[in-house]
């Protein structure tokens, strides 16, 4: 009889345990919170930045200066803002300059428990990588802390999570002080109101739908993903994997196709959205809808 008592407890354990690790994998909470800030590489970053701030009059988040070996500048975008920046030893083009889209920062909900998630669904991660400086108070601290996600990231663009100490920053309220910032302009001459969507090129468009299901969740009827109130991702197939263009959201598409006019800055245009001219932004694409 000692057998089937043995066996009758094995399986009362697998009964009793069966529902705490559905209920375990029911608490498994979303990884990214939304997209922080969108890398922009220039060939000439104090021209496009100027182009952005004073041109286009979006709102300055950071003013770009050199810091460790590269210049750098932030620009409210609506919901995400864009980083502006070149390496030190790259010198400005003096000629055509260029610009790409470098990469995305997520911001994470809570980096631990985002680090956490990403271990249970088996998504790779690199090392954190905490950044130390002056803090405002004045002493030595950490500002922020980036991991990079090597599963998306390839050599012409860099995907990673970027989480702020909040002894340095709070990001939320920043981000809440840029809107205000552009809404009370009004957008600036274009009215522009956000970034709609980040537009992603990929050579195994199969794989990464795949990859990007596994962190950001099931894609919307539309088929995009998005996470909270930032830029949505779209991928579409491309002969090299890089961030393709951005759609962006304006107040009124005839009040912006007219500034653009009139200051010879639009690259196409159709009834449903322009684009700016490339020698404009670097040959940057960036297309403007309602």
């Amino acid at each position: 009889m000692i057998r089937p008592v043995i066996v009758l407890i094995a399986v009362l354990s697998n009964a009793v345990c069966f529902p705490a690790s559905a209920q375990t994998l029911g608490r498994r909470g979303p990884i990214v919170r939304q997209v922080d800030h969108i890398l922009v590489e220039s060939g000439d970053s104090r021209a496009l930045f100027s182009f952005f701030a004073d041109t286009l009059q979006l709102p300055v988040a950071w003013p770009l200066a050199d810091n460790r070996g590269y210049a750098s500048g932030g620009l409210g975008a609506g919901n995400v803002n864009l980083e502006i920046f070149r390496y030190a030893d790259q010198k400005n083009s003096r000629d055509v300059p260029q610009s790409r889209y470098a990469g995305l920062a997520f911001e994470p909900y809570p980096l631990s428990d985002a680090l956490r998630e990403m271990k249970l669904r088996g998504i790779p991660q690199g090392l954190s990588e905490p950044y130390v400086s002056t803090l405002p108070k004045g002493s030595q601290g950490v500002l922020w802390t980036t991991v990079t996600l090597p599963s998306f990231s390839r050599p012409g663009m860099s995907i990673f999570l970027y989480e702020y100490s909040r002894e340095f920053l709070k990001v939320n309220v920043r981000r809440e002080q840029l809107g205000n910032r552009l809404m009370l302009n009004r957008g600036g001459p274009l009215g522009f109101q956000s970034v709609k969507e980040i537009v992603i090129a990929a050579t195994n468009l199969q794989k990464e739908k795949s990859s990007w299901t596994q962190l950001l969740g099931k894609p919307t009827p539309s088929g995009t993903w998005r996470a909270g109130t930032g830029p949505a991702i779209r991928l579409i197939p491309g002969p090299s994997d890089q961030i393709r263009e951005l759609v962006c959201k304006v107040e009124s598409l005839d009040r912006a196709k007219i500034f653009l006019k009139k200051n010879r800055l639009v690259g196409s245009a159709t009834s449903n959205e322009v684009s700016l001219n490339l020698s404009a932004v670097q040959g940057l694409i960036i297309r403007l809808v309602n």
